[in-house]
């Protein structure tokens, strides 16, 4: 007589689903809890007793578990049937410090993605090289290259500095995943900011802050000023200010950022004022720069 299958008990059961929960932020599909033993009747009761809140078709939240930024974005891309992507991506590698209102996510041409429910997202309808997609934490999302390269549209020069600053990205990952999806719309921004954290930012962010104030017509500087065994990238003698121009901080060693500290501390003691600005703030708010500078002066 063969053998009868085992019936997973109860306690073992509930015990597993709670595992589940715990490790997928409070999220689960129907799917999912079918596969872990669950039946169809026993989804539904849990539904109807509100043990777990609808999100949208065959997709749950535990009522034990708040709904987080986590299991928002989990829970979109499931619903979407696809990967996050851009700013969303790059959240969920831990590189951007807030999960944007609508989770953006990728998806197949021709995929539809299941009813909509209290989850806000978004779709785009394309094929990406697989290079450029990962499972991360049980999600999946776009690797973080192509994440930030996306991503640097809407959060400039400093969400790529961070992620270099880190290691989580190099420039050759960057230039590989540019180099993959070569003529791909709206990667414009993300060239321009590839190229110039490979080149010279310091020495472009020096030439761009003269620019500025040649083009206010603001006077009485000089540029690279002898200061002890220092140079003041510029320097308004008269009035004893010092402004210091940085580049990208991935640059950046402990050493020069030693060497800043010690220039920045023998200007104070020696009356003067300084004042520093990155390459950042001279590419996305160069009018506040002036602004300060000019401020500055006027004191």
């Amino acid at each position: 007589m063969p053998a009868r299958p085992m019936v997973m008990g109860t306690f073992t059961q509930e015990r597993t689903v709670a595992r589940h929960l715990a490790d997928h932020d409070g999220i689960i599909t129907r799917r999912e809890a079918l596969a872990l033993g669950l039946s169809t009747s026993a989804v539904d009761r849990r539904v109807r007793a509100k043990l777990w809140h609808q999100l949208g078709s065959g997709m749950y939240l535990a009522t034990t578990h708040p709904l987080t930024e986590a299991a928002r974005l989990r829970a979109a891309t499931k619903i979407a049937g696809g990967a996050a992507d851009s700013l969303s991506a790059a959240w969920w590698h831990g590189l951007a410090d807030d999960l944007p209102d609508v989770v953006t996510v990728t998806v197949p041409p021709g995929r539809k993605p299941r009813t909509r429910g209290a989850i806000r997202f978004e779709v785009t309808r394309r094929r990406l090289p697989a290079e450029d997609v990962d499972l991360l934490r049980g999600v999946a999302v776009t690797r973080a290259p192509f994440s930030i390269l996306e991503a640097a549209t809407a959060a400039g020069g400093p969400l790529m500095d961070r992620a270099l600053q880190t290691g989580a990205v190099t420039l050759t990952t960057l230039e590989k995943a540019l180099a993959r999806n070569a003529g791909r719309p709206g990667l414009a921004e993300a060239r321009r900011l590839v190229a110039v954290a490979a080149g010279d930012a310091e020495s472009e962010a020096e030439r761009h802050f003269a620019r500025l104030l040649r083009l206010h017509r603001i006077g009485g500087w000089v540029q690279q000023m002898p200061f002890g065994i220092h140079r003041l990238d510029f320097a308004f003698p008269v009035q004893l200010l010092a402004v210091e121009i940085d580049g990208w901080a991935f640059h950046r060693t402990p050493d020069r950022a030693a060497a800043d500290a010690q220039k920045q501390n023998r200007l104070t003691i020696a009356g003067w004022r300084p004042l520093r600005f990155t390459w950042h703030q001279l590419d996305s708010a160069p009018e506040d720069v002036i602004d300060q500078v000019v401020a500055a002066l006027s004191v």
